[in-house]
């Protein structure tokens, strides 16, 4: 199986932001799950005009993942939230039929990379406790549970998770 790569989505290109939407439908049930609605027709465009407090779009990144020519994911990514040394991971997410395939840690391995680039110590993210296929997914993968808190505008708590940086030591 081929390597997933990454390609940066401009939110001025109306076939950038058609793809994101693609993506952002072919995972109905993370919606249904995490908002308890299906995406709506502006989903992609919400996620990229999203801003965590005190950031702006300079230190946002989405992404779309693509395999074999394909759009089959996403990736969000925030440099220096909520501390100048994190890079926050806001979402992960492949269309259904990309899942359990394997993309995730492949991908998680990129995020890596970007995080590292950034002179970050630690990826962070965010799980919300109705979806449970993905708190799995990061404890799999070293993630280490900080805290629980309210997530506003998502159905359920924020389980937010930390896991260091492979070269943090040498930064």
């Amino acid at each position: 199986m081929s390597t997933p790569t990454l390609r940066s989505i401009d939110r001025r290109l109306s076939n950038d932001v058609d793809r994101l939407q693609a993506v952002l439908e072919g995972a109905p049930e993370y919606s249904l799950v995490v908002e308890g609605r299906l995406p709506p027709s502006n989903a992609a465009i919400e996620l990229l005009d999203a801003l965590p407090p005190g950031k702006d779009h300079s230190d946002k990144y989405v992404y779309e993942v693509v395999h074999e020519a394909e759009a089959v994911g996403c990736l969000e990514m925030v440099r220096g939230y909520p501390d100048t040394d994190i890079a926050f991971i806001g979402l992960l997410l492949f269309r259904e039929g990309y899942q359990g395939r394997g993309f995730g840690p492949q991908v998680l391995r990129l995020a890596e990379a970007i995080g590292t680039g950034w002179r970050c110590r630690a990826l962070r993210i965010a799980a919300l406790d109705t979806n449970p296929r993905a708190f799995a997914f990061w404890e799999r993968e070293g993630f280490i549970e900080l805290l629980r808190k309210p997530a506003m505008d998502f159905a359920g708590h924020a389980i937010v998770m930390e896991r260091a940086l492979p070269d943090a030591r040498k930064i």
